[in-house]
């Protein structure tokens, strides 16, 4: 699977793209011990909506979006939606082993994480730009509007954000290849190699069975 980037996005985005074959399970004791517990306590304590605001990743992100044409207070980044929510006393989502660790990791670096079950994913994979009109059926929601939006698209058309993905190559237990992509809006190269150098040690202690591991970074367009 190829992956690349629409020549015209704005500038100042880069993914991180971890492929893992793995065993997922319901929860990880574990992860949620030594991981989420402690960083929705640390969150709940001392962050607040101005806090969250003014973090230069979080106005990074949405800065991006304008550039796209969404308004990030309409359709908000998912790391500035779940770090509200865990600022706000209402606790992380938990949902299975591999979609807890994606949102450990957007809680831990603040930008969007989304993992997609490679089985459901057809062909190559390009981020760009939503389409007039564009939708399609949101996790734990009705119908997404994706225009403007930036999204994961492959032969079938679009099927994950940075913002919300879509049901049809969403995590459940049974995934046993999966697709880890940080969405970094503004972060350098030593950034993003640090970011993913954490994104391969948590998913080597957390996740069961990982046979197969490999990474890239994704920051320039392709050239025609």
């Amino acid at each position: 699977m190829k992956m690349t980037m629409d020549q015209t996005l704005p500038d100042g985005i880069s993914l991180g793209v971890t492929d893992i074959h793995f065993t997922n399970q319901a929860r990880s004791p574990e992860m949620w011990r030594d991981l989420l517990d402690p960083l929705d306590t640390q969150i709940s304590s001392n962050d607040s909506l101005e806090t969250i605001r003014q973090d230069p990743r979080i106005m990074a992100t949405k800065q991006i979006y304008k550039q796209a044409g969404k308004d990030p207070a309409r359709f908000r980044p998912s790391s500035d939606s779940l770090w509200r929510r865990v600022a706000k006393g209402k606790g992380i989502y938990q949902i299975n082993a591999l979609v807890d660790l994606n949102n450990y990791l957007s809680l831990r670096f603040k930008f969007p994480f989304g993992s997609y079950d490679v089985d459901h994913i057809d062909g190559d994979v390009q981020l760009t730009i939503g389409s007039a009109g564009q939708q399609y059926a949101g996790i734990g929601k009705s119908m997404v509007n994706i225009e403007n939006l930036l999204v994961l698209a492959d032969r079938q058309g679009p099927f994950g954000s940075p913002t919300s993905d879509s049901t049809r190559a969403m995590i459940t237990e049974k995934t046993q290849h999966a697709l880890i992509v940080a969405y970094l809006f503004g972060a350098d190269n030593q950034q993003a190699n640090a970011i993913q150098a954490t994104v391969k040690q948590t998913v080597m202690k957390y996740l069961d069975h990982v046979t197969d591991l490999t990474q890239q970074i994704i920051n320039e367009p392709p050239v025609l």
